[in-house]
């Protein structure tokens, strides 16, 4: 079915009478026969319900402008297009218990236009700061989102140290987790150092490899640390802790055994696995292989990874281990924590064919494969009107 917005006067029009839209069912105005500009979505109907309405969870930058992941919002409003629905991108603040003020994508346009809703059917947490959940207003709209009892997913950012101790847990998943401590004093350090001789530390609250630096132990017992920024040798473990551990224990950070990760054509490499929730399963949507050029501290491509086809590695083994971390993963996370939608999990594969996880990305970004990006959208519209109830 079409729908028209006035967007001068904010107000939703059918020429169908008794028509509702957005799940608090606001009734629309009749279409006016007076040639005024209307803008016409495409939805779906259910009952006299018109829909989804998916709204999508971002925030405010620095500079008070509405950021988030634009090409994904905008191949998520394309996939929509195809049935009928309208993705409505929106930061807290801008909630309320009858109403949402943000923005939508008009594909035939190719723009973004300001638009104001009733409540969304579903709700889709891409806020892309942390400090951003830590406030207020975040906390605000989730309580209005769970007093109108509104379907959303992907709560919140995982911390590293937490999501170790849930996947601790689980029988399957405690044999595939390095060992990880959170770092709190130099004996920590030393302890970590002794034992594995080559150890990462991580920001607990961190992303996209930043701030990640790698501790090792030479043969003449100096060490070196390096970071995608370069590298500085060390005499001793106390010299390191003297410059290192006070900005460390500033915020949250973990320590974690270094994996001797296998190599393709001389690099390590590892998985990015991309996980929807579908049909009741949660399903492989995709793997990635991001492998370490430049620097092999990380294998993030921001940080100067590359990108190499799945294919050139892929195994049965592999597909089997991935699609049961992917069921395992899902599950606990949503028990945990609330439910989850999609996720990815940052993977490897040591030189003795064990498999270990690094992290659980609960906001994955773009997939710079095409084939994978286009399956996680289908996905996801499948879930949106799953949830929705379209």
């Amino acid at each position: 079915m079409i729908i028209y917005y006035d967007g001068n006067a904010k107000t939703w029009h059918s020429n169908h009478s008794g028509i509702t839209l957005g799940s608090n069912n606001q009734p629309l105005l009749p279409s006016s026969p007076f040639p005024i500009e209307l803008l016409p979505f495409k939805m779906m109907t259910k009952g006299n319900n018109i829909g989804p309405i998916v709204g999508v969870l971002t925030s405010y930058n620095s500079k008070n402008k509405l950021i988030g992941n634009r090409p994904l919002f905008e191949k998520l409003q394309r996939e929509l297009d195809v049935f009928g629905g309208m993705i409505v991108i929106f930061p807290p603040e801008q909630l309320t218990n009858m109403k949402v003020d943000g923005f939508t994508y008009i594909p035939s346009q190719d723009k973004w236009l300001p638009i104001t809703t009733p409540l969304p059917h579903v709700i889709y947490n891409r806020v892309p700061f942390r400090k951003t959940e830590e406030g207020y207003s975040f906390a605000a709209a989730i309580e209005l989102i769970k007093n109108n009892d509104l379907p959303f997913f992907n709560p919140h950012f995982i911390n590293k140290y937490e999501l170790s101790q849930l996947l601790k847990q689980d029988k399957m998943l405690k044999n595939c987790l390095p060992d990880t401590e959170l770092l709190h004093s130099e004996q920590t350090l030393t302890d970590f150092i002794t034992r594995y001789g080559s150890i990462y530390v991580k920001p607990a609250a961190g992303s996209k490899g930043k701030n990640i630096y790698r501790l090792s132990k030479k043969k003449d017992y100096t060490l070196l640390l390096q970071s995608i920024q370069g590298e500085q040798h060390f005499s001793s473990l106390h010299e390191v802790v003297n410059e290192y551990l006070p900005i460390w224990i500033t915020k949250e950070h973990i320590i974690q055994e270094e994996i001797n990760v296998d190599v393709f054509n001389g690099h390590r490499y590892d998985f990015r696995i991309l996980a929807t929730f579908l049909d009741g399963n949660y399903v492989m949507t995709g793997v990635g292989i991001r492998q370490s050029s430049l620097q092999d501290v990380t294998t993030h491509v921001p940080a100067g990874g590359k990108i190499i086809p799945y294919e050139l590695v892929q195994n049965q083994e592999h597909d089997r281990f991935f699609q049961l971390a992917v069921e395992h993963c899902g599950a606990l996370l949503t028990s945990r924590f609330g439910f989850f939608g999609e996720f990815s999990i940052d993977a490897c594969i040591d030189k003795n064919g064990n498999y270990y996880i690094f992290e659980v990305n609960s906001k994955p970004m773009l997939f710079d494969e095409p084939e994978i990006e286009t399956n996680r959208c289908r996905q996801l519209a499948k879930l949106f009107y799953e949830l929705s109830g379209f």
